[in-house]
């Protein structure tokens, strides 16, 4: 058995001190736990061995991307305990610090839910918990000298909740944290929560994932985990680094104890709830119609789980504790959120309001205003303090409206509020009643009570276990024996309550009972509420005459959500009976278990006996309402979270819950229209396709015309729903901005098709406004420290998004030339002469370079979008080179695999030149690195940079290439080689989505039934799921509505697409109508550099003027010819106008679209001019123009290959006459990714100076430019 060798103490000889043992995990045998009160097989497992070179016996090795944990409940509890085990570093350490053990919350808010956390700190050991209000109880330690990497070291991590933190390292204090004022003023550290796993996952531990990934691969070696059910003292520590068993802790400090009881549920400082003056009182739970942060839907703070919160949890937090050396994104949350929770109050009446958390601040109410009348002022409703964790608020009723709760303390939370109605009332006969009295002299073993009996055991320590059972007078029962262990124990005043469903699972050993049921199984009518009447108490008060009680009352499919959380107080010696009017439910067949806690130190299990339950039900059409509509937002609420991981495993609980919650929803509402639209998204829609309501293509209207419209509609539809349902004033959407810069990733496309441009770069350059004043870059690169694909999307995503719609902005191209110059930090060549990704750990103040962060990684490349870019802009040489080089360093590492052909590693570490993971596409993001390697043909033409190309389609055919922005199909000379299979997937009937490959075999064939087969195929999906993609209130980066296939055709390539970083769209278009983008369908076929065709049909009633702009053409004199279609089969009638003109990247032609015609557009270069990316560049901007009383200042930059000639700063009015000019010099090249700038005065001639006047940039001669665009600016 692996025992420590020690010589047990004997009963007799126990003391109060004496620590029990909960979980212990030997490994000499197994990863089974040799001691478990809880689960002792582990949950989840990976890559993890045992290995005999333990402390004593086997130990366990845990791999770098292994993880290893065992369910937290009954294992491990949170108001005290010890955590203690032997540590090895099995390779050296250094400055970065790493994750050494997790332990994770049931439910929260966070993305991590770390509510116990041990690291290396990169000089010894951090360890913390977590307490109700999210603030970190933390204690630090450095060595004096790093552990050798074959050294044990003994860890113990030991928490009270009424004491604080003690850290032990082999066996000696390291570090404490005491409690403090909160324990001096008679409350708590507030640690007590519900858990879920721990254990071994370097990243995240936690009900919906446990992962170790990204910049978390650092495994070690662990041998004799334990965790007691108490704080251990000094003599225990040392005690268990010598390999024996503890004797003593920390002593029973029984008064704070039970003082951090009360400070739980509001009763400390002499608090307490109302008084229940009248013999029956009802208590009527008013469900909040609305719950807002900002402009996002928040349900953590009303969703019956403590454990969850609002605000969002930031990760560079202002809360104690909060904010380390593992900086993640501040995902799902506003800057400027947690500063007030706007809750929207039903038509019905409200009078007290009960809140759980450390949020203080006011709270107030606004009216709703009547018919035609104006604003209504917010008035004061209640004030909250700090220090206060529970409250309880009446007043007079209101009615609707809306209630404010502003915090003082940004991030301070509310864990839950409850809105009720409370008064005099009677209960009602309702359509049924079911009578139960409880028998506190009675086991509470019927068998259906057992999930309820496991929860408990889980979730409550021995002190708070005391349980009764609820029971009609004829059932079954046998009589509870003597609990001397809990009549010996210090037992906290709170009861559970448990009725079950149906008297069908009694216990064994009893006579059978024949010919009566009684019980709520498959019952038609809904649950209108619980009458409790509450025997009298013989105790004494506690609160000024009175003796507050807590109520609560489990949902019977996820008895951690409270259907009703109430708080009250009665007299001593008085009967009461409340009427808990409950939201309605149809009951499942599961028992019901009702939680109730007091003041009073002497209330127990007998102090209910007697205790009277009616359950009241109400006709099933009156209590479907509430039951669906309570069921959908839970749904919605969780799924809106889970989305981000993806799980599927009811093993993680978040997940078990959301399938409980959607059966629960589906059982009742078979035919819930959004109900089935989230199932089949949770499935994974294997269950075939849901009905959609689809227009009908108009008479004479081409039907791909019509089906890309729609689809492009559904889009539009999409954003603009983000940008006025989600962005606020700051600029963000409520993810952290990190997410939010993914979210906007699908702006520039469909900006350069016509919709919308202005408002989509408005709402994206308000998002990066709101980047860069949130302080998330730092010398170019993200401020905190993160992986290589996280780094990527803090920011620079978006700096590069930009310049598809700020084209030659000098703000825009020279934020990306601050990106390119600081990858020379992190993109270095190695020892081997190769350039490669030194570190997929860093930022822009910290780079990490030891070597489990030295890994190259398919993720590293989207963070090379601005070099490819820049490349692409104006050819600059440094960013063409690390391109290039990258590509180079990646092919210098090419190997042939085991079936003999040519292959790429996954991941290859900078310093060694070792490889892992397998083979290039075998991990997640391998198609990735595809840019980069185009990019570098592009560049340079040659063919060596196609290798991997090419390896991507013998991996997965040529539709493999798709995610090329590019006509990769021309531009390789493989079209002949490759459409045929294009074509034939097409012509599959494999019940896959219409995708590239149709668009190819239009190409090919001409026949427009393929595009219309895409189109409809994704207007359709985007119908189906527009309500889960905006209402949903989804995390933003998991948002999307597709527009790869549309930008294809209109735009003769793909501009952006998250991670698609190589631009490859022919042209862009801008309407003079603003609603002709989604009036007028255009489809590019195969386009190439020097030639393309243009085919559009107009599906209004008017002719269409759009200006076309070049991207992806040669620059030079070009001829297009102009005609229609008069079959609409795309193909050119005779009667065809030509013109001659020049065109080039960043320049537009002005094209007419005839009313209800189908227009064609064939364009051909015919004489070639330079290459605009190795020309000079001028440019004004974003920020260049300051306006004084009396002058006009403006920066100009030099932004090109060559350098840039001297000019002036020209001022125009509205009609182009010359106001004032200013010379500036001859300005370099920014070669070294240094801006290079000089400052223009002029004069201002008149007060009137700025109203419709622009500057213009001129140069003497012609001067041809990298772009014109930059050239002018209107004066703000």
């Amino acid at each position: 058995m692996g025992l420590l060798c020690l010589i047990a103490l004997p009963a007799s000889a126990a003391t109060p001190t004496a620590p029990e043992l909960l979980f212990r995990v030997s490994a000499d045998r197994s990863l089974e736990a040799d001691v478990a009160r809880g689960d002792g097989v582990p949950n989840f497992r990976d890559k993890i061995a045992l290995v005999p070179t333990g402390k004593r016996g086997n130990a366990i090795e845990w791999a770098d991307d292994g993880v290893l944990s065992w369910n937290a409940p009954g294992n491990l509890y949170t108001q005290r305990g010890t955590l203690s085990f032997f540590w090895r570093a099995r390779y050296p350490v250094g400055e970065a610090p790493f994750v050494i053990f997790r332990v994770g919350y049931a439910d929260h808010t966070s993305w991590d839910m770390a509510w116990l956390r041990i690291d290396w700190n990169g000089h010894g050991f951090d360890a913390f918990v977590t307490d109700a209000n999210l603030a970190r109880t933390r204690v630090s330690f450095n060595l004096d000298k790093n552990p050798a990497a074959s050294d044990w070291t003994h860890i113990a991590f030991a928490w009270d909740e009424t004491r604080g933190v003690r850290l032990y390292v082999d066996g000696k204090e390291a570090a404490r944290v005491d409690c403090g004022a909160p324990c001096a003023n008679g409350g708590a550290l507030d640690f007590d929560a519900a858990l879920d796993q721990f254990g071994l996952a370097g990243r995240v531990m936690s009900p919906h994932q446990v992962q170790s990934r990204y910049n978390f691969l650092r495994g070690s070696d662990f041998d004799e985990i334990r965790i007691y059910d108490r704080m251990l003292d000094a003599s225990g520590a040392a005690a268990l680094a010598r390999l024996q068993e503890p004797a003593t802790a920390e002593a029973p400090t029984g008064n704070a104890q039970h003082a951090a009881f009360l400070h739980r549920f509001g009763w400390d400082n002499g608090h307490a709830p109302p008084l229940l003056s009248a013999p029956i009182t009802r208590i009527r739970k008013v469900e909040f119609a609305d719950a807002r942060d900002l402009k996002q839907w928040m349900w953590k703070a009303t969703d019956g789980i403590s454990e969850t919160t609002w605000p969002g949890v930031y990760n560079r937090s202002r809360l104690p504790g909060r904010d380390d050396y593992f900086q993640l994104p501040d995902w799902n949350t506003y800057v400027e959120g947690g500063k007030a929770l706007d809750l929207t109050l039903p038509d019905e009446p409200v009078n007290r309001i009960e809140l759980r958390g450390a949020a203080y601040g006011q709270a107030s109410y606004t009216a709703p205003a009547a018919a035609g009348a104006a604003t209504v002022q917010a008035q004061p409703l209640f004030a909250r303090s700090q220090g206060v964790v529970r409250s309880v608020d009446q007043f007079p009723e209101r009615r609707g409206g809306t209630l404010r709760f502003a915090n003082t303390a940004q991030e301070t939370p509310i864990q839950e509020i409850w809105a009720y109605n409370v008064q005099p009332g009677e209960v009602p006969k309702g359509s049924a009643q079911l009578s139960y009295t409880v028998r506190s002299d009675i086991q509470p073993d019927y068998d259906n009570l057992a999930p309820l009996r496991d929860v408990i055991a889980g979730r409550y320590p021995p002190g708070e276990r005391q349980t009764v059972v609820a029971l009609p007078t004829k059932a079954p029962a046998r009589k509870r024996p003597s609990d001397k262990t809990a009549a010996g124990s210090a037992q906290q005043p709170i009861v559970h309550i448990l009725v079950p469903s149906s008297l069908g699972n009694p216990p064994p050993d009893q006579a059978l009972m024949r010919s009566w049921s009684y019980g709520w199984e498959n019952m038609h009518d809904g649950l209108d509420g619980i009458a409790i009447t509450l025997p009298a108490l013989n105790l004494p008060a506690t609160h000024n005459g009175s003796i507050p009680l807590n109520i609560r009352i489990k949902d019977p499919i996820w008895p951690a959500r409270d259907m009703i959380d109430v708080s009250v107080a009665v007299t001593p010696g008085q009967a009461r009976t409340l009427w808990l009017d409950l939201r309605d439910r149809i009951l499942s067949n599961d028992s019901l278990m009702l939680s109730i806690a007091a003041a009073a130190p002497g209330f127990d299990a007998n102090a209910l006996d007697g205790t009277q339950l009616q359950l009241v039900f109400k006709p099933r059409n009156e209590a479907i309402k509430e039951h669906v509509a309570d069921r959908f937002n839970q749904v919605k609420d969780n799924w809106g979270f889970l989305v981000e991981e993806h799980t599927t495993s009811k093993r993680q609980l978040l997940y078990k819950r959301l399938d409980a919650d959607i059966t629960d929803l589906l059982r009742v509402d078979p035919d819930h229209a959004l109900g089935r639209q989230y199932w089949n998204d949770i499935s994974y829609a294997n269950q075939g396709a849901l009905p959609v309501e689809l227009p009908t293509v108009p008479k004479g209207v081409p039907a791909w015309a019509f089906w890309q419209l729609q689809d492009l509609s559904a889009t539009r539809r999409y954003i603009r729903w983000w940008i006025e349902q989600r962005q606020v004033a700051y600029g963000d959407f409520g993810g952290g901005i990190s997410d939010d810069s993914d979210l906007v990733q699908q702006w520039p496309g469909v900006a350069l098709m016509g919709v919308d441009p202005d408002m989509l770069n408005a709402s994206m350059l308000a998002l990066s406004e709101a980047n860069y004043r949130n302080g998330m870059f730092t010398n170019g690169l993200s401020t905190i420290e993160t992986d290589e694909l996280h780094s990527y999307e803090e920011g620079i995503n978006l700096n590069s998004a930009l310049l598809y719609l700020n084209w030659g902005d000098p703000r825009t191209v020279e934020r990306l030339m601050e990106t390119v110059k600081a990858f020379d930090t992190i993109i270095q060549v190695n020892p081997q002469g190769h350039l490669l990704f030194a570190s997929n750990w860093f930022g822009g103040r910290k780079v990490y370079r030891e070597p489990n962060w030295q890994w190259q990684k398919p993720y590293s490349f989207p963070i090379v979008h601005p070099a490819i870019l820049l490349g692409g802009y104006n050819a600059d040489p440094n960013s063409r080179r690390i391109v290039t080089g990258l590509a180079d360093g990646y092919l210098a590492h090419a190997y042939t695999n085991a079936k003999g052909n040519w292959a790429l590693p996954n991941e290859i570490n900078w310093q060694t030149g070792k490889t892992r993971g397998g083979e290039l596409f075998e991990g997640s993001g391998g198609a990735d690195t595809l840019h980069t390697f185009w990019a570098a043909y592009r560049f340079t033409g040659d063919a060596r940079y196609l290798k991997p190309i090419d390896y991507r389609v013998a991996n997965s055919g040529p539709n493999g290439l798709s995610l090329l922005n590019e006509n990769f199909l021309d531009v390789m000379g493989k079209r002949s080689d490759w459409s045929g299979k294009l074509i034939d997937a097409a012509n599959k009937d494999d019940s896959s989505a219409p995708d590239f490959p149709h668009h190819v075999a239009w190409e090919q064939t001409g026949n427009l039934e393929y595009l219309a087969a895409i189109y409809r195929s994704e207007a359709r999906e985007k119908l189906q799921n527009f309500y889960m993609n905006t209402e949903g209130h989804w995390w933003s980066d998991r948002v999307e509505s597709p527009t790869v296939n549309l930008q294809r055709a209109r735009l003769g390539g793909v501009a952006l697409k998250r991670n698609q970083t190589y631009p490859g769209h022919t042209v862009s278009w801008r309407f003079n109508d603003p609603e002709a983008a989604t009036q007028v369908a255009i489809a590019i076929p195969a386009p190439q550099q020097d030639r393309f065709t243009v085919i559009a049909y107009n599906t209004s009633n008017k002719n269409q003027r759009a200006s076309m702009t070049g991207w992806n053409v040669a620059p030079g004199q070009w001829r297009i010819t102009q005609g229609v279609s008069k079959g609409n089969d795309g193909k050119l009638d005779s009667n065809a106008n030509t013109q001659e003109l020049a065109f080039e990247k960043s320049a537009a032609i002005d094209i007419d679209f005839p009313a209800g015609r189908t227009t064609v557009l064939q364009l051909e270069r015919i004489a070639a001019t330079t290459p605009v990316e190795l020309r000079p560049d001028l440019g004004i901007g974003h920020g260049d123009v300051r306006v004084t009383a009396d002058a006009i200042e403006v920066t100009v930059h030099s932004l090109g290959h060559a350098d840039s000639p001297a000019g002036f700063v020209v001022l125009e009015d509205a009609r182009g006459k010359e106001l004032a000019r200013g010379a500036f010099p001859a300005l370099e090249a920014p070669r070294d990714l240094v801006p290079r700038t000089a400052v223009v005065r002029l004069a201002a001639p008149s007060a009137n100076t700025g109203k419709d006047t622009r500057l213009r940039l001129v140069t003497e001669g012609e001067v041809a430019e990298v772009t014109q665009r930059n050239n002018t600016l209107a004066v703000p």
